[in-house]
């Protein structure tokens, strides 16, 4: 009986640490032994998250897109998730990511640097959005310029404000941001960057609408 006992409980063990936890960012709670940080790079295109695994089980944490840090600083902006990416996390472990994001709120100032306050949640229709982007990218290139997603900086100003326009904010909002966050206080460069991306975005949302 003893031996039986022994054997079923290695097997137990056995099973447990095998077993993988395998979940959203935003899904993860104190149950799972998982804790999540994120940390703001004082940028609206990245942020710094640390994977604290304490449980006895490897994890792989999914980062999708529409994933969303609300910022709990009123005055900053929240961000979101605009390509998706994940990262194993053996058992006892920590392991740290670079999430690429995009500003959710153009009328607020950028995240402070190492801010740590924040709020996890996530937007199913802004991610039906953003996926639409990534699967149609050869149609959405044919109809707003191919030279207008060519770099990584390009396609990043594209889904910016994509999400900018997804949220309703207004062109001045966004050429103000654009002037002190993205072009250094060059106005004019930011009022450029909005004539061209703006339209180009509004193109791309009524295509979105339209095909089912």
């Amino acid at each position: 009986m003893k031996i039986l006992t022994s054997v079923l409980s290695l097997f137990l063990f056995a099973f447990i640490s095998s077993a993988q936890i395998d979940l959203p960012f935003f899904e993860l709670d104190n149950s799972v032994n998982i804790d999540v940080t994120a940390k703001s790079n004082g940028t609206f295109k990245s942020i710094s998250i640390s994977i604290s695994n304490l449980s006895p089980q490897g994890s792989v944490i999914h980062f999708p897109l529409g994933g969303v840090f609300l910022n709990r600083e009123e005055s900053e902006q929240s961000l979101v998730v605009v390509d998706y990416d994940k990262i194993n996390v053996p058992a006892y472990t920590v392991k740290t990511i670079e999430i690429e994001v995009a500003c959710a709120d153009a009328d607020k100032k950028v995240p402070r640097k190492n801010r740590t306050t924040w709020d996890y949640a996530y937007d199913s229709k802004l991610r039906e959005l953003l996926l639409f982007y990534y699967e149609n990218r050869t149609l959405i290139e044919y109809m707003t310029g191919a030279h207008n997603h060519d770099t990584q900086i390009k396609r990043h100003n594209f889904l910016q404000m994509c999400v900018w326009v997804y949220y309703g904010d207004d062109k001045e909002h966004i050429t103000s941001f654009a002037t002190n966050y993205i072009f250094d206080g060059d106005n004019d460069a930011a009022v450029a960057f909005v004539d061209v991306f703006y339209p180009m975005v509004s193109t791309f949302m009524e295509l979105y609408k339209n095909i089912d």
